[in-house]
C-alpha cells in the first residue's frame, strides 16, 4: 500500500487482525475505479437498536481530489454491513467517474 491509504477504527467493536485484513481486501478494490483516491477511513461500530439487539453499522468515507464520498450501512451483521457499504461507496464511485467523462464529452 504505497499511496493506498485505508485507516480502520472501531466503536464498541474489538479490531482483530482478521477482521482487519477483510475491510482491507473488500475496500482495495475501490481504488481500482479512481487512481486519485487519497484515503479511506472505516469506522466500525456496535450500537443497540430500539428493540434491544445489537446492530453493526459500518461508515466508510472516501477522500478524493473532488467532493469526499460517504456512505453509511447499519445491519445485524457486521459482515454484511461493510459488504453493503462498500457496494454503496463503488456505485458512488463508479457515478461521479462517469459524471466527470460525460462533462468532458460536452
Amino acid at each position: 500500500m504505497s499511496n493506498q491509504e485505508v485507516i480502520i477504527s472501531g466503536v464498541h467493536v474489538e479490531l482483530t487482525d482478521s477482521l482487519k485484513s477483510i475491510v482491507h481486501d473488500k475496500v482495495h478494490k475501490l481504488f481500482n475505479h479512481d487512481g486519485k483516491i487519497i484515503r479511506i477511513r472505516v469506522t466500525l461500530e456496535m450500537s443497540k437498536n430500539k428493540a434491544h439487539q445489537n446492530e453493526f453499522i459500518a461508515h466508510g468515507h472516501v477522500e478524493v481530489g473532488g467532493p469526499d464520498l460517504e456512505a453509511r450501512s447499519a445491519t445485524g451483521d457486521l459482515y454484511k454491513s461493510i459488504d453493503a457499504m462498500v457496494s454503496k461507496l463503488d456505485r458512488q464511485l463508479v457515478d461521479a467517474h462517469k459524471t466527470k467523462q460525460g462533462r468532458r464529452k460536452n
